[in-house]
């Protein structure tokens, strides 16, 4: 598998989430993790449970990212459609896979009870996938291509989803790259004066990309460099104070830096 990712792309599935009824943290915990290994998240996408819609933002994916990340809809009742998802976007069938059956059965006999045959759906997986051992609970996680482009489907409660992101994904990217990120606070200016002052810093498309955010109480401007190795990160600056210079008339009130 190449590890060359550079972009991706990360989607929560699930009406619970589209509707508003739950809140969707994954993606924010995704979009850090892939910072840490060099990876910019480009779009967070919510899905409801349809398949036709799944697949059609795992293709969308595939044509604009090199690496799509998917959480939620691993379940197994008759609204948990991701594996119906993945495989329309694959253009393949789903099998069911020997070693994820074994592997859900197994999980209810070290707890004395016999696998209800409903869990018997979370052992397909499109006929060109593998399936994701999921030390943590009975969804199996899946890992497949299309278009040629690596997907990943982990399941939706964060304490399976995050050990398994650590376990199937993080080993897929690049340890020698990392997206390094810097946020200053700023106060007593609005947003579009501090982006008076900082002028032509926050052209798109540089390296420091750097971008203000209007809070309640203070602006907060961020930067963001991508590099390989710890040198060829440049050392920019941001609002405020940091990196060798600061907006005129700003006041700084403060910083999370990310390693910096």
């Amino acid at each position: 598998m190449s590890n060359a990712h550079r972009r991706a792309v990360v989607v929560s599935i699930g009406d619970e989430l589209v509707l508003g009824q739950s809140l969707d943290t994954n993606s924010r915990w995704l979009s850090e993790r892939l910072l840490e290994r060099g990876v910019r998240p480009v779009r967070h996408v919510t899905v409801d449970d349809e398949v036709a819609a799944i697949a059609e933002e795992l293709v969308r994916g595939a044509r604009d990212t090199d690496l799509v990340v998917v959480t939620g809809g691993l379940g197994p009742t008759a609204d948990d459609l991701t594996r119906q998802g993945l495989a329309r976007a694959m253009g393949e069938e789903l099998v069911e896979d020997a070693g994820a059956l074994a592997e859900v059965r197994g999980w209810y006999a070290d707890r004395g009870r016999a696998m209800p045959e409903t869990n018997r759906v979370q052992a397909l997986r499109p006929a060109g996938a593998r399936c994701l051992a999921n030390a943590n609970g009975t969804a199996p996680g899946l890992a497949g291509t299309v278009d040629g482009v690596e997907v990943f489907c982990l399941p939706g409660p964060p304490r399976e989803m995050e050990p398994m992101f650590a376990r199937w994904v993080e080993p897929e990217l690049r340890p020698d790259r990392a997206v390094l990120t810097r946020m200053l606070r700023t106060m007593g200016l609005g947003e579009s004066r501090v982006a008076e002052l900082l002028g032509g810093v926050m052209d798109r498309g540089g390296n420091p990309l750097v971008g203000t955010t209007a809070s309640r109480w203070c602006g907060d401007g961020a930067d963001a460099v991508g590099g390989a190795g710890g040198g060829a990160c440049c050392g920019g600056g941001g609002v405020g104070c940091g990196g060798g210079w600061r907006a005129r008339g700003t006041r700084c009130g403060g910083r999370d830096a990310r390693g910096w």
